[in-house]
């Protein structure tokens, strides 16, 4: 069983050696940074830590969870996490058992535990608060979060064909994983405080953006799996 890690990255030389060396120590096969267009050195010092790199300078997280996946088609199952070191994955491993044992098609770390200082802003919080409110009261799911750190199973998420290209892409996930039914399992972690600029929270008004982009992609999906049922087929 292959198990791949994909790691979007803007602008992330300040952290990704970091999250790269974190995660080789573990049990994942392939680490993907996919470079989505950085003006900085994080596709070089991401190549030197060890990563493949995946250069993919259409600007959008789901344009480079898509390019990373693209680039390793065959895999059991795929990690994503952010590039800036935000992420808590010590239990990683337990979250990937899960996926590959086939206990749960998605393993999701969720960002209820305790953060450091300035990790997880109010506004972030209460934006993902209404938003995984959205997502449950249309699909019925029992979701706690939307998180960026994820393990699905590799047959999944091929089969549920999720093509937002921009903030969208974990909201069509999981909004269309849950109108199929998939299995979930979650395992609570903190945030650990990012290293280098936000591409989102360091402005209320772009996490307003942001957050209406995400509630028009959940509402999009949920219509459009509601008027064409189906079932998980991978």
């Amino acid at each position: 069983m292959k198990v791949v890690a994909i790691i979007p990255a803007l602008n992330e030389e300040a952290a990704i050696a970091g999250v790269v060396q974190e995660l080789r120590s573990g049990v994942l096969d392939e680490i993907i940074v996919v470079d989505n267009g950085s003006t900085d050195r994080t596709a070089e010092v991401a190549l030197a830590a060890g990563a493949h790199v995946v250069h993919q300078p259409e600007r959008g997280y789901g344009a480079a969870c898509i390019a990373g996946v693209d680039a390793a088609p065959d895999a059991s199952a795929f990690v994503f996490l952010d590039g800036d070191a935000t992420e808590v994955t010590s239990d990683l491993a337990q979250m990937i058992a899960a996926v590959l044992d086939g206990r749960a098609q998605f393993a999701l770390g969720t960002r209820s535990g305790k953060s450091a200082p300035g990790a997880n802003p109010w506004q972030q919080r209460l934006g993902n608060k209404l938003l995984t409110i959205l997502l449950n009261r249309l699909t019925g799911a029992h979701l706690a979060d939307l998180p960026s750190l994820k393990v699905v199973d590799g047959p999944t998420l091929r089969a549920l064909n999720v093509r937002d290209r921009r903030y969208g892409w974990t909201a069509e996930l999981l909004t269309r994983a849950a109108m199929r039914k998939c299995t979930f399992l979650e395992f609570p972690r903190g945030l650990k405080q990012r290293k280098g600029r936000s591409k989102v929270t360091g402005s209320l008004l772009r996490n307003l953006r942001v957050g209406y982009a995400i509630a028009a992609t959940i509402i999009r999906v949920w219509r459009s799996e509601r008027a064409h049922p189906a079932s998980f087929e991978p």
